[in-house]
This record gives structure tokens, sequence and C-alpha cells, in this order.
């Protein structure tokens, strides 16, 4: 038996959001101290690795360890009827075809129910090598979501350049260029701070819709 309440349905809603472009079917593997999801997409380029611990819900329970195959699409569909403040209920019967989602809003007069057939997705679970990188950094994840946004109209291909002067993103397209350069700075919240570990001066290129994508998931950060 699963039984999991989340306090916010958007906390999974934006979970979904941020998935969707990369995944199509995934499974939920449930234990006792959360939901956990690992997927490639189908390019094999970009990992999605969610946990979402035990300690996240208000209330869960879980017998024993089992892997639920959702559809991502079909989840987006049932959070799009889930209100900003609602709350959501997640349950699950050992061995039922199907996992029933409940809706409820925070002043308790609508209540909306779903229940999606779970599915049977081969996946092996990949274990992801320790690295010991050359630089590490911390900035507000929603102004990276607006560097990429920015400048995702001037190209396909971003470099990122850091050093310890500061972290620069640059792309290059027929329009022209495109650069924003955010440098170390303190604040007193934690979240709106932007530090930088330097070893090593880094250059790397990346894919910028893939960094758009990944971007989705800033409002976990909020």
């Amino acid at each position: 038996v699963l039984e999991a309440h989340l306090q916010q349905a958007v906390l999974l809603k934006k979970v979904v959001d941020a998935m969707k472009d990369l995944c199509k079917d995934v499974n939920f593997d449930c234990s006792e101290k959360g939901l956990q999801v690992q997927s490639m997409d189908s390019s094999h380029v970009a990992l999605v690795a969610l946990l979402l611990r035990e300690s996240a819900f208000s209330e869960f329970k879980c017998d024993r360890a089992a892997s639920l195959g959702m559809n991502v699409d079909s989840l987006g569909k049932i959070f799009k009827m889930c209100g900003p403040n609602d709350s959501l209920k997640l349950r699950w019967q050992n061995d039922a075809d199907t996992v029933s989602f409940q809706c409820e809003s925070g002043e308790d007069d609508r209540i909306a129910d779903f229940d999606l057939k779970l599915m049977q997705i081969e996946s092996e679970h990949m274990e992801i090598p320790e690295q010991q990188y050359k630089v590490l950094a911390h900035l507000p994840s929603s102004e990276f979501q607006k560097v990429c946004r920015d400048l995702k109209e001037f190209g396909e291909t971003m470099q990122i350049q850091a050093s310890k002067e500061g972290i620069r993103f640059s792309v290059q397209g027929d329009i022209g260029t495109g650069n924003v350069m955010m440098k170390p700075r303190e604040s007193e919240k934690p979240e709106e701070k932007v530090t930088l570990t330097v070893h090593e001066s880094v250059t790397a290129t990346f894919a910028l819709p893939y960094l758009m994508t990944f971007s989705k998931a800033a409002p976990l950060c909020s």
C-alpha cells in the first residue's frame, strides 16, 4: 500500500512540467524513503534524476517497495486540474493496475478524483559516478532560467565560461552574439547569493534547448 499526502499539489505539478519535455514514460520507485525517478531522454543525452523524500509529504506510508509506471503527459493532464492552493493525496493498493489522485482545494469546497492506469516500463537503475568538478557554481535558479530564456533568441548553443571573476554565458547566432556575466555576490538570503569555487577555469558548450528544459525545474527552488 502507498499513501502519500502533499500539502501543495503544485510541487509535483512543477516536477512533472520539468520532466515532460524529456521523458515520455517513467517509473516512480516508491519506498519508505520517498518517491524516486530516474530516466534517460529518448536521445540518451540527458538523465532525469528526482528524489522526493518522505519528509516532503505531510503524510507518507509505503508498506513495500514498488515501481509505478506512468505516462508523463497523462500526469500533466491530471495536474492541470489542480489549483495553485490544492493539496494532493496519492493512493495505490498492492498489485492494483491504477493509481488514484485526489486534489482538494484549500477551502475544502472542491475535491477532484482521478484514476490513472499504470504501465509496465522496462528500466535499469544507473549508478551516477562521483565526479571531481573543476568548478562549483551556486546561483539563483530563477536567474539561470532568465539567462537561458534571454539568450535562446540568439542561437542554439550556449558556451559557459567559469573563472574566479565570475561565470559568463555566451550564445552566437545569425543575428549576433549575446553574453551575460554573473559575478560572485553576497546576500543576506542564501538563495540570492552567487558563489564560485574554482579549482581550474573551465569552458564548456551545451545545447541550449536542453538547458531551457532543465531550467523549467527552477520554480522548485522558490
